[in-house]
């Protein structure tokens, strides 16, 4: 069985697989906020020189601010999740820095929020009004660490409020999705929450955006995908109990549905890209 404090929201988060495969290098970092208990990822890729297809991305629930540094033509935007693999373009032999956050913290001072960021891209000096002087010095720094260091303090400080204002039962629903890793229904919600389903669904529809059924799928596939790529002491059967697919035809169509792909031909590209 899973460690279900390594599979905690605490310590995971959604993947991007083709940020990692087909890029020149790739590196990230977790850190904890001990305010409000959130964890970021920090992350940062270049992109091949010459590098002419788009890549994919996937559907993970998540909201990232993705900088792209290039010193001429900077650009940051603030991006959520897609509902189905999408193909994105980025510039051939730039580097990226980026920062991914689950949707249970919340982003009170932006000027959108999160429940309308579904498949959206919008440029971060549309969201906040320090998105421009940061961006700037974010890109010129050529550190890793530093742009980190330089985010938290020009962005994180001004976008992420230290109390989580989400309605209670938007909390509790999150945590136990991410906790069952997918495997709840909105029945066991309502159950749980003693609330009707109906208003379950209008709730995640106004603070998330999508349903908790889409919400809960999205989670179980990301699930599935760390545990297909990251835990290669698992096989395709452990997979399909641990994270509760009927049968391999359940788990393929979810990852044709979400990713595109099979999770055979997912993890080939990945050892191939290694």
């Amino acid at each position: 069985m899973l460690d279900i404090q390594r599979m905690n929201p605490n310590y995971f988060h959604p993947l991007q697989p083709e940020f990692e495969m087909n890029t020149r290098y790739y590196v990230e970092q977790k850190e904890r906020n001990r305010e409000n208990q959130s964890t970021f990822l920090f992350y940062q890729f270049k992109m091949n020189e010459g590098f002419a297809n788009p890549i994919s991305v996937i559907p993970d629930g998540c909201i990232d601010i993705l900088f792209c540094c290039d010193e001429q033509q900077p650009t940051a935007n603030v991006c959520g999740s897609v509902l189905q693999s999408k193909s994105i373009n980025l510039k051939a032999g730039y580097e990226y820095f980026g920062v991914r956050f689950l949707p249970k913290q919340e982003t009170q001072n932006l000027n959108c929020p999160m429940s309308e960021m579904i498949e959206r891209e919008v440029p971060l000096t549309d969201m906040i009004s320090t998105g421009a002087a940061a961006s700037e010095k974010i890109v010129n720094e050529h550190d890793f660490h530093k742009r980190i260091k330089l985010f938290k303090q020009m962005i994180g400080s001004a976008i992420f409020a230290s109390g989580n204002s989400s309605p209670s039962i938007i909390k509790y629903s999150l945590n136990k999705i991410y906790l069952s890793k997918g495997n709840i229904t909105i029945n066991q919600l309502a159950d749980e929450t003693g609330y009707s389903t109906r208003y379950l669904r209008k709730q995640f529809e106004e603070n998330i955006g999508i349903s908790p059924k889409l919400f809960s799928q999205i989670v179980r596939f990301q699930y599935s995908l760390y545990m297909l790529l990251k835990d290669h002491d698992y096989s395709i059967k452990d997979i399909i109990v641990e994270n509760g697919y009927y049968d391999q035809a359940h788990l393929i169509n979810e990852f044709k549905k979400f990713g595109n792909l099979t999770p055979n031909t997912i993890s080939k590209r990945m050892v191939i890209s290694i």
